[in-house]
């Protein structure tokens, strides 16, 4: 018979069964009296005082009550010293858990949610680990951070895992690798680090990357999900007409509620089929011009598993006019595509100005053509620049990953190609949006306020490739992006404010602007603009008697797709597997406390009836 190894986290904590001896001296001094009745107490003075005298240093009786509450005693005190068994470990060394934190880790198909599921995982290693073995938590969102740094104190693990929550971006599994190595660097020698990636492997192929032991913990079930995937308002001569696109994310057919609100006030609702893995689209027309914002989304639905991009918001810009200069040779697709957006007024040339007096326009189209800008000019660039360094160009422009940006709204770009592209090396704050094998396609971005670079940009669209030798124009994708790209670079609002802004962006705000959440909540902005757009909805900014509106949406296809990947390759060797077996502490205090718990009803049971003391038989 194999013995289970026991010890204790805290011994000293035995010393608390001294507490038996005050238990036994009580019961020692309490004087036995049984009640009789008596014809006189003067007849039976006498005996008294001797039974007095005497009772007190009787020998112990055997007491059923005081077995119970020395046995409750031992119990608390054995539960305080925190016994516990060695198990097996599945872990070597340092742990170091990657938890998913992405938005597709919201999803339903797992109660109460995928994360909170995958924090149930993370709780089950932290109970495993052993006094020589350490974790650390990185959670693994937009931009991934420790929750703890590496420790075996499982309280603190706990209470970092329990204010964990997931945001409403996609993972960034690079910079999550970057950290978990970093972590493991400080295990100890010989003993290795283990990465336990706890995710649903949804658009998580960087996982290969990982190097070292790893462990993939799958969560997630289902792909089943409808989104609002594109949301859209124009003025037309019929009044202003709205278009929502719903996309089946998932594997089955469904049919789904769609409703349309200005405010708490439904204007439209309609019932749509949606076949799997595609979309389909909802006009309507006749809205009044006057509505200031709108707001769709899906009431109800047979397979949808995700409920943030459910929703979606939109900020009536239509009767604002704003001017763009467009700097071209001649390109007929991007002057049409131009002309065709409401409220845009536009200017071509194929010079640029010469009046360096008149007023700056609100954006500036340079096809392939320079000119000196005004200080912090919005700008979208086509074809090769002087504006940024070029190390040559590439020609393998097959498209590779996307990332969620307004500009890209309903932009399919899987079938787009170049004959060649600019190999750009963009400043930081210029981040490429569409990635194609030989390098970016696609740059959008906005200088920091307080950069002390020369170049005078304000927002930035970038596309390193010549228009006229590429398929982009042929694509439906081309005026969409167009419009995408207008509306971001030249927001029709007084405070220069973007009408559409994903979760986490900085919006620049001046400092001091009052900024009105859609929770009701008031917001000061600061020196760096407004970064609290966490929450979805419409968002009110007010300073120096102006105001704008700004929508928060979700409008992340990549996370949409929540469909799970339970067989997922995480890190490229083989595991490092240890000869000698490790094993972790697994506490059995709690249930020590339990057994006292019970002694000490069962103790109080027996007081309230009164059973009587146990003497030996003579």
């Amino acid at each position: 018979m194999k013995l289970i190894a026991m010890s204790l986290i805290t011994p000293l904590a035995l010393f608390f069964g001294l507490l038996a001896v005050p238990i036994v001296l009580l019961y020692l001094l309490r004087l036995h009296r049984r009640e009789q009745p008596v014809s006189s107490t003067l007849l039976w003075r006498q005996a008294m005082m001797d039974r007095e005298a005497n009772t007190l240093w009787q020998r112990l009786r055997r007491n059923l009550l005081l077995i119970l509450q020395l046995l409750t005693l031992a119990m608390l005190v054995f539960a305080l010293s925190r016994p516990f068994t060695y198990v097996p470990s599945t872990a070597i060394g340092r742990q170091v858990v990657l938890l998913d934190g992405s938005a597709s880790m919201r999803a339903t198909d797992v109660l109460p949610s995928r994360f909170e599921a995958a924090k149930a995982q993370v709780r089950k290693l932290i109970g495993e680990l052993s006094p020589n073995n350490d974790m650390t938590i990185i959670l693994v969102d937009g931009s991934p951070h420790a929750l703890t740094s590496a420790t075996n104190n499982q309280s603190d693990l706990n209470a970092a895992l329990d204010a964990a929550q997931p945001s409403l971006s996609s993972a960034n599994w690079s910079a999550g690798i970057a950290l978990a190595a970093a972590a493991g660097n400080g295990s100890q020698a010989g003993s290795g680090a283990t990465t336990i990636v706890v995710s649903d492997g949804s658009h998580a192929d960087d996982l290969h990357l990982i190097t070292g032991n790893a462990r993939y913990i799958p969560i997630g079930t289902s792909g089943d999900n409808d989104a609002i995937s594109d949301f859209s308002v124009r003025l037309t001569n019929r009044g202003l007409a709205a278009l929502v696109r719903v996309t089946n994310t998932g594997p089955s057919d469904d049919k789904v509620l769609v409703s349309l609100h200005t405010g708490n006030v439904l204007l439209d609702a309609r019932t749509l089929d949606v076949p799997a893995r595609q979309s389909t689209t909802w006009t309507i027309n006749g809205l009044d011009p006057k509505i200031k914002s709108l707001r769709a989304s899906i009431d109800q639905a047979q397979h949808n598993y995700l409920s943030a991009d459910d929703v979606a918001y939109i900020v009536n810009t239509s009767d604002t006019q704003r001017r763009a200069l467009l700097l071209t040779k001649g390109n007929r697709f991007l002057e049409q595509s131009l002309a065709e957006l409401p409220n845009l007024q536009l200017t071509r040339a194929t010079t640029p100005p010469v009046d360096s007096s008149a007023q700056p326009y609100d954006l500036y189209v340079l096809d392939g053509l320079s000119m000196t800008l005004p200080v912090r000019a919005n700008v979208l660039f086509i074809g090769a620049q002087s504006f940024f360094t070029s190390s040559g160009v590439f020609s393998d422009t097959q498209f590779v990953t996307s990332e969620a940006s307004p500009v890209l709204q309903g932009v399919d770009w899987r079938n787009v190609h170049a004959l060649t592209s600019e190999r750009i090396h963009a400043p930081s704050w210029l981040v490429p949006i569409v990635q194609a094998q030989g390098g970016p396609m696609l740059f959008a971005g906005q200088m920091p306020a307080n950069s002390r670079d020369n170049q005078p940009f304000g927002r930035v669209v970038l596309l390193p490739f010549d228009l006229l030798r590429s398929d982009l124009p042929l694509q439906v994708a081309f005026p969409v992006l167009i419009a995408n790209a207008v509306l971001w670079l030249a927001p029709p609002q007084g405070l220069n404010v973007p009408a559409n802004v994903k979760p986490g962006e900085v919006v620049p705000l001046p400092s001091g602007t009052i900024v009105r959440l859609p929770s009701g909540q008031r917001v000061a902005a600061d020196l760096r603009g407004f970064a609290q757009t966490n929450e979805l909805g419409i968002y009110t900014a007010e300073t120096k008697g102006v105001t704008a509106m700004f929508a928060v949406n979700f409008a992340n296809p990549s996370e949409s797709d929540i469909t799970p990947q339970p067989h997922l390759q995480v890190g490229g060797e083989t595991p490092v597997i240890s000869r000698n077996p490790q094993f972790s502490q697994h506490e059995i205090w709690p249930w020590v406390a339990f057994a006292a718990l019970v002694l000490l009803v069962i103790e109080w049971w027996i007081y309230q009836r009164g059973l009587p003391v146990f003497h030996r038989q003579k």
